[in-house]
């Protein structure tokens, strides 16, 4: 009988602990997006190769390794601050649509679940939208310094494509 009552009290105390700390993450939206005049093949061939990131983001990632191509690949990103490795596999590649988004699988960073999209979108005009779409959980007290470092990948990013690929 106390083996059965301990039991039920290490379920109890796993159950609380779990609902404690799912009150204590949050999820997280982060969106950024810019207008460009330009070869919009030539910029989405940059932006869905997600092996190219240490080329587009050099400020941030020092290398870039992949494994495969399109969906299921695997990327693995060295970060210039720290030498850490973020790991990501393609979720969706839709070179009709435009359309990429990616999984972090393990990330130095505290959070989970980071989700992402990178979409082009053709206006009446010649000109385009990219948007860059994140949603991740993080803790409350992270949740700040984690949503200033993920916006500012995406500033970064969308950024360095305009000054790249402007008006060629």
């Amino acid at each position: 009988m106390d083996l059965y009552k301990t039991g039920i009290l290490t379920l109890s105390f796993l159950l609380m602990m779990c609902s404690l700390n799912a009150q204590n993450t949050v999820k997280v939206k982060v969106e950024n997006d810019i207008v460009l005049n330009a070869d919009l093949d030539e910029v989405w061939t940059a932006i869905s190769n997600l092996g190219n990131l240490d080329k587009l983001v050099p400020e941030i990632i020092g290398e870039t390794e992949g494994i495969g191509n399109g969906k299921g690949a695997i990327v693995t990103l060295t970060l210039n601050a720290n030498g850490a490795k973020v790991v990501e596999e393609i979720t969706k590649l839709d070179n009709k649509k435009r359309v990429i988004s990616y999984e972090m699988l393990e990330t130095p960073m505290p959070l989970s679940y980071y989700k992402a999209t990178i979409s082009i979108t053709q206006t009446d005009s010649p000109e385009f939208v990219i948007r860059f779409k994140a949603v991740f959980k993080t803790d409350k007290t992270n949740e700040e310094k984690m949503r200033t470092t993920i916006d500012n990948f995406q500033r970064t990013l969308l950024s360095n494509v305009k000054n790249k690929y402007y008006e060629k």
